[in-house]
């Protein structure tokens, strides 16, 4: 969630600890299958980690 916090105050996506960041709605099959995965969001910035 602090990366997405990151994000969104500097109104920017990415961030270094993410390893898929989107602003909005992300797309379900960017993401990779079979993996653990965290997700982090505040406001419309996702950022997900595996």
């Amino acid at each position: 969630m602090a990366a997405a916090q990151r994000m969104a105050a500097a109104n920017k996506v990415g961030d270094p600890v993410c390893s898929l960041s989107a602003v909005g709605q992300p797309n379900p099959g960017l993401v990779p299958q079979g993996l653990h995965i965290a997700i982090g969001h505040y406001g419309n910035y996702w950022c997900l980690i595996w």
